[in-house]
């Protein structure tokens, strides 16, 4: 009896094991796929050797002409691993919306919603996969370049270890808003022109170009009131700078930009599939 009674169960934790299976699949998958291309992404990632070192260039000219050895806490040599640590994460974001966007528009979503799997899990595993290779080839590069321009860093342990959980947070907080975006091809013509405002807001708002204590006021109140400091330059300063504090602050702040972001992809998500039924898939 004690069997009969267990046996359901079993195989209601085997059906979501399975499940779970399909997209740890999905997730190696998009991995070797991407890996096997490695060179190709290795060239993309030396953009970030031009990005950071005409940054690098900049900020030291601005030390010598200050003579300051320091600003807002940031020495040359933090400012230039904090730069390489933002531009990593930046310069790892994949074609998301411009792929979503395309299958909507040439009817495959149609056909991925025939699948056996969930189209959003579907695409966040396909993401994740490529997003992390990229971000690997992008942190080494940087840190190459960094080693040869401002030395060994001063990463705390606490910083290395909080830096992985910040960043799959931001990983997701771009996932729900650039699918967001391209599901916005369902009602538009073109999706493009608004993922680039936001990654300009991202890039500008994100503190990806300076640490947001940099900033002038009024505009570092403003920036540090927007989201945008949870994508880039909350993970860069937890691995700089660690503080206890501002971690929670980061971590709630992430939270809660990912459920609102959470919230929308569901809300068009809902609509857009109902708008495919009403069009005969």
């Amino acid at each position: 009896m004690e069997a009969l009674l267990l046996r359901p169960q079993r195989s209601g934790l085997q059906r979501r094991f399975l499940a779970w299976r399909k997209y740890v699949a999905v997730l190696r998958v998009s991995v070797a796929s991407n890996l096997a291309y490695a060179m190709e992404v290795f060239f993309r990632a030396l953009m970030l050797i031009v990005l950071v070192f005409i940054l690098s260039q900049l900020w030291i000219t601005t030390f010598h002409a200050r003579g300051a050895r320091s600003l807002n806490g940031f020495s040359i040599q933090s400012l230039i691993w904090y730069l390489v640590a933002a531009e990593t994460i930046a310069l790892s974001l994949p074609g998301l919306s411009r792929r979503i966007d395309l299958e909507v528009r040439n009817g495959q979503l149609a056909y991925l919603l025939g699948k056996p799997c969930n189209y959003v899990l579907y695409n966040f595993a396909h993401y994740l996969g490529e997003r992390l290779v990229r971000l690997v080839i992008n942190g080494l590069v940087g840190a190459t370049l960094a080693l040869i321009v401002a030395g060994l860093p001063h990463f705390s342990w606490q910083g290395i270890l909080a830096w992985p959980l910040v960043t799959f947070l931001a990983l997701c907080i771009d996932f729900s808003i650039y699918f967001s975006i391209g599901l916005l091809a369902f009602w538009t013509e073109e999706t493009q022109s608004f993922a680039m405002i936001f990654s300009r807001l991202t890039l500008v708002l994100g503190g990806v170009l300076a640490p947001i204590e940099i900033f002038p006021q009024p505009l570092r109140s403003i920036a540090q009131a927007l989201p945008f400091t949870a994508i880039l330059y909350g993970p860069a300063r937890t691995l700089l700078h660690f503080d206890l504090a501002q971690l929670s602050l980061l971590l709630l702040q992430q939270v809660v930009t990912l459920g609102v972001g959470c919230l929308l992809l569901a809300g068009l998500y809902l609509v857009a599939i109902r708008r495919v039924s009403i069009n005969g898939g």
